[in-house]
């Protein structure tokens, strides 16, 4: 009998052990977890009005029947959370039931922008997330007011206030309305440089695309704060200093304080210039054995004795690669090396070419344009998917895609393929705007004209050029159409076509009224980096009346039809076309006229320009130009109406018109041009003194000389012959305005013929080219 009572008491005591954690009892047992998995019979959603209940069971990952945890509870969670369809989720059992409730974000009725004067509503629409019917969320609404907040900051209003305000409305829908301050603009108030030596800090301020805030401001917005550019501004401090010897400049350190008492920000760069080299030995080191360094000597830019430039070591790099290529080595690399001579400072350049690991471009992602089309990035690029990858080649895209002007900002980057020798290049963009819009005045050959104008470089985001202009002034109207495809048919070839009208009354030196109409066909090709040529054809009808009858002999009323092939070759290493420091351009036109019409000619034109940097720390830049031209008759005489004529825009201080062989049979010494002229310009431009240079101005001093002679003489006609050599002095103020180069010339004649008409003012206004 005591033996089964301790047998029964033995076994309570072991089941009670065994149910001690599930009881809840003390003890270290007490402490065990017990791994298992549960289930329910079904999914009950409560609290979704416009949300379908089985569109919400779908993002819900546990389902009846199936066993699961509460990992799985959380991720269903999160998971309609992801959606922002809902403002609150949980999950609970009830039961052998999930119950989901929920709480459903409203939906926007409409969005409002208050305050908002300087930017329009329509603009700021499309910078936010939040529109209408859709769903509104605290998170879209913050980040909105954030966004609206950039925006202003980038159009140069920093100090801009946003909030929100919900209004809410029946049937869960809310009005959002976003409360806006705009405040004033928050310009650049200074831009200093600390550790600059060889240039000023005026200079180095014209070199970057920021300035500082001046009484233009308003207009153009180029002080307007933006980090992005000051990304970009120390890029072309850079390249300005490479390219003028500067091997081992750096920037240090960009700072910027914001003054909210001022509203403006001051920005500083502290820079290290370093010692200024020169080239001493140029050589090309080939590893490959079918590639010869001396046969390729001719395609390097850098030369012994010159500036260190990095530009044109840049250039070599590109020109090497290519050749290289050509000749059928689409793996060789060309690396540049440069032995610093620390004490002569010089530098010894070796251009390495050795064969490169076999790697070709899987893929060339386009990211970011909202604007260019893909494929007007791609023809940038001298290779495509499947091609050889070059990084020399992938560098000169680059380069290609910021000269554009299309984009804010270009970076290409590259990433593994899917395979060792595969590699995927990643170009992004940021579009930005290239249509201009201007407004002008001028002077030209017939006084005072206005003009306005449309210029829309990348219409349509093609890549192509449009350009419509109206003119009216005191004796004429124009109008003008133009359109260029820089790659036409996707080849490496512009064309384009022109048409333009005029009509100019009968004024001063000219007697007669003139109404032209006419356009053309052009087409032009690349020689080389620097050279290009560019065909055309033209056509223009002339209509000549009321002519006085003391010169009807020279400009007999009528209508002359003109039709014309012609070329234009233009030869170009400028630094700069709006604000030339170094570098030569020149031009050869030949128009040979007959090619049906009624006239027959062959009018040669050649022009010169020589840019120098004078003293580069005061931007002291002087030019010469040198100019002629000559029209020859095919088997008849030219016709005085087809003759140059000549007057201020050559040599400054005589009138348009100016000088020149003039009829002497009526006694009205009317101009009647010349078959031949010459001209020559020596100009020196300089900052002027107590004026900022971000306001654009700049003085010139300036000395002219020229001819203008040869005439057919029509039958029964007399003209002067007197060749007199013309030349002037004078001295210039030239304004750098947001519609253009605007000057103002002030000359003194030195040598005239008696008959010459002179002017000791002259105003133009256009751009530099």
């Amino acid at each position: 009998m005591n033996s089964l009572v301790v047998f029964v008491r033995r076994r309570a005591f072991a089941l009670l052990l065994a149910a001690a954690p599930l009881v809840g009892l003390g003890g270290p047992l007490s402490q065990v977890n017990v791994a298992h998995a549960d289930s329910v019979s079904s999914i009950v959603v409560r609290g979704n009005a416009r949300i379908e209940t089985a569109t919400i069971r779908n993002y819900v990952s546990i389902k009846p029947g199936k066993s699961f945890s509460a990992a799985d509870i959380d991720e269903s969670v999160k998971a309609l959370y992801d959606t922002g369809l809902f403002a609150d989720v949980r999950i609970n059992r009830a039961g052998s039931s999930l119950v989901v409730a929920v709480v459903e974000n409203p939906i926007v009725n409409t969005v409002i922008f208050r305050g908002n004067k300087k930017i329009k509503s329509n603009i700021l629409a499309g910078v936010v997330q939040t529109d209408a019917r859709g769903v509104l969320t605290d998170a879209k609404l913050q980040a909105d007011v954030q966004r609206i907040k950039d925006y202003y900051t980038v159009q140069g209003r920093s100090a801009a206030d946003v909030h929100s305000e919900v209004t809410k409305l029946p049937n869960d829908r809310v009005d959002v309305v976003f409360v806006i301050a705009e405040g004033k603009r928050t310009g650049i108030g200074s831009i200093t440089f600390v550790g600059n030596h060889a240039f000023s800090d005026a200079h180095l301020r014209s070199v970057i695309i920021s300035r500082q805030h001046n009484f233009l401001s308003w207009l153009n917005k180029k002080d307007i704060y933006d980090e992005s550019k000051l990304v970009g501004d120390q890029e072309s401090l850079r390249r300005f200093y490479m390219s003028h010897g500067y091997a081992d400049f750096r920037v240090v350190s960009v700072d910027h304080t914001f003054d909210e008492a001022k509203g403006r920000y001051f920005i500083t760069y502290t820079i290290e210039e370093g010692d200024r080299y020169r080239f001493s030995a140029i050589n090309i080191d080939s590893s490959i054995p079918g590639v010869s360094g001396a046969s390729l000597k001719s395609v390097v830019k850098t030369r012994s004795g010159n500036v260190f430039n990095a530009t044109d070591v840049e250039k070599s790099l590109e020109n090497l690669s290519i050749e290289v290529a050509r000749e059928g080595y689409a793996f060789a690399q060309v690396r540049p090396r440069g032995d610093r001579d620390y004490e002569h400072h010089t530098i010894a350049l070796t251009y390495l070419i050795d064969e490169g690991p076999r790697a070709y471009i899987e893929r060339i992602n386009i990211i970011g344009n909202t604007k260019t089309r893909d494929y007007v990035i791609r023809r940038e690029f001298d290779v495509s998917e499947g091609d050889a990858y070059n990084r020399v080649l992938i560098d000169r895209a680059q380069r290609k895609l910021q000269d554009l002007g299309y984009f804010k900002s270009v970076s290409i980057t590259t990433e593994p393929g899917s395979a060792p020798d595969r590699v995927i290049v990643d170009v992004n963009v940021e579009d930005q705007s290239t249509g201009d819009f201007s407004v002008g005045a001028g002077y030209a050959t017939d006084g005072l004209i206005g003009e306005v104008s449309l210029n829309e470089k990348n219409f349509l985001g093609r890549g192509q050029q449009l350009k419509i202009s109206v003119g009216y002034g005191q004796h004429q109207k124009n109008y003008s159409l133009s359109f260029t495809d820089p790659y036409f048919l996707g080849k490496h070839v512009s064309a384009g076509f022109d048409f333009y009208g005029n009509s100019v009354a009968m004024a001063g030196a000219r007697p007669y009224d003139t109404r032209t109409i006419g356009g053309g066909l052009r087409m032009g090709l690349p020689i080389t980096d620097d050279l290009n040529i560019q065909f055309n054809y033209k056509a223009s009808q002339e209509k000549i009346s009321n002519t006085a009858a003391a010169t009807a002999l020279y400009f007999p009323n009528g209508t002359t039809l003109t039709s014309s092939l012609g070329y234009v070759l233009t030869y170009s290493t400028l630094d700069s076309y709006t604000n030339p420091h170094d570098g030569v351009r020149a031009t050869f036109t030949q128009d040979f006229a007959g090619l049906g019409g009624d006239v027959q000619y062959v009018r040669s034109v050649a022009q010169a320009q020589y840019f120098r940097s004078l003293v580069d720390d005061a931007d002291i830049v002087g030019e010469i130009k040198l100019q002629g031209g000559n029209v020859t008759g095919l088997g008849a005489p030219v016709r005085v109406a087809d003759n140059f004529f000549k007057g201020g825009e050559t040599i400054r201080g005589f009138a348009s018109y100016g000088y020149g062989p003039r009829e002497t049979t009526s006694g009205t010494n009317t101009p009647v041009g010349g078959k031949n002229f010459w001209a020559a310009t020596a100009e020196v431009q300089f900052p002027m003194l107590g004026v900022p240079p971000e306001m654009g101005f700049r003085g010139a001093v300036f000395a002219d000389a020229g001819q203008l002679w040869g005439v057919d003489v029509p039958v029964g006609g007399a003209v002067t012959t007197n060749n007199t050599l013309r030349s002037s002095v004078g001295a210039s103020v030239l304004w750098a305005s947001p519609i253009g180069i605007l000057r103002g010339d002030f000359a003194y004649p030195i040598t005239k013929d008696p008959t010459d008409q002179t002017q000791i003012f002259r105003f133009s206004a256009g751009k530099q080219f």
